[in-house]
């Protein structure tokens, strides 16, 4: 079938394996099973079944063997030839056009599938990042520990590995997750250990005066980070954020690999489909392109939002402003 539609390639002597196909049900559907079994002997007995096989040329030794009916092929191959008629042809550039338009309603139901995957796990990873990043820098032993263990083990491994461990690895001990909620689990806590540094990174750059002035005018701990600290290490993080999202968006390619139908996994069924793998590769990788640049483009206006003006007073009120975290303590009544 693959080598047919090419004429530089011959088939020289004889099969040299076979393929065993199935239908699959569920072990507790008896009925349905004895259902199928007595259509196929059916269509096996009034030679329907043999019709369907010589119009796809399927019929070989093998199959003859299989069937022990050693009768040449009865009626031509018309559904095979069609099918070389339209794989092996030359398309004029009208003919690319219209097929690439059919392609849009399939390729934009794996868009919506991606972009879902890649906003729930950026959610997932900002949230956990936050708490893995405060675990490690505030936490009691040993919060901090395991943190630092938590990130480096994820960060020097490959999330493919990773996904297929949720996947396929898990279900051994009992747990068990859809692929969706797989993929989701997947992204989000590989990409939590890039945010949990890209955090670590913004409170750190912070002059450690801001700290401990706020400590001087009675802050704990906590107002300090929400008051003082996260406002201005979350305007450090946006620009590294935003390329974690973009890097996420691609990399929700790979949970194909765990059955999810998304972006890549469409690519590659319409490409092998039509043996078109450079357009097709082009329309899909512009659809990415595309998915990402509203998330930049907004990137780039909460930068801007969150940029800190130049006076002390006005910058820290608003910041806060900004961020929406309310006027602060009332500090006035501090000893």
């Amino acid at each position: 079938y693959y080598a047919a539609p090419d004429s530089s390639l011959k088939l020289v002597g004889a099969p040299i394996g076979e393929v065993l196909y199935g239908i699959g049900i569920r072990k507790t559907d008896t009925d349905l099973m004895a259902q199928v079994n007595a259509a196929l002997k059916e269509m096996r007995k009034s030679g329907e079944l043999r019709d369907i096989y010589d119009r796809w040329n399927l019929w070989n030794p093998l199959m003859a063997s299989f069937f022990q009916d050693p009768s040449p092929t009865r009626s031509a191959p018309a559904m095979y030839q069609y099918y070389l008629a339209n794989t092996g042809k030359a398309r004029t550039w009208q003919d690319r056009v219209k097929l690439y338009w059919s392609f849009l309603p399939i390729l934009g139901k794996g868009a919506l599938t991606t972009l879902e995957l890649s906003v729930l796990g950026m959610v997932l990873a900002v949230v956990w990042g936050l708490m893995l990043c405060l675990a490690r820098l505030y936490g009691p032993k040993p919060l901090p520990w395991l943190s630092v263990m938590y990130i480096e083990a994820i960060r020097g491994t490959p999330l493919l590995i990773q996904l297929f461990f949720i996947f396929y690895a898990l279900p051994h001990i009992g747990i068990k997750f859809t692929p969706f909620v797989a993929a989701v689990l997947g992204l989000g806590l590989n990409y939590a250990a890039c945010e949990a540094e890209n955090y670590r990174g913004g409170i750190q750059g912070i002059p450690k005066g801001q700290t401990e002035a706020a400590h001087a005018l009675g802050m704990g701990t906590w107002q300090t980070l929400r008051y003082v600290l996260l406002p201005q290490a979350l305007r450090t993080a946006i620009p590294p954020i935003t390329n974690d999202f973009i890097a996420l968006l691609k990399d929700s390619s790979l949970v194909s690999v765990i059955t999810m139908v998304e972006l890549t996994k469409i690519y590659g069924q319409l490409a092998s489909t039509y043996f078109d793998f450079m357009g097709t590769g082009l329309l899909v990788a512009m659809v990415y392109l595309l998915l990402g640049l509203p998330f930049v483009r907004l990137a780039r206006t909460l930068e801007k939002r969150l940029h800190a003006p130049t006076s002390g007073a006005a910058a820290s009120g608003g910041m806060r402003r900004r961020l929406g975290f309310g006027r602060g303590p009332d500090l006035t009544a501090a000893p």
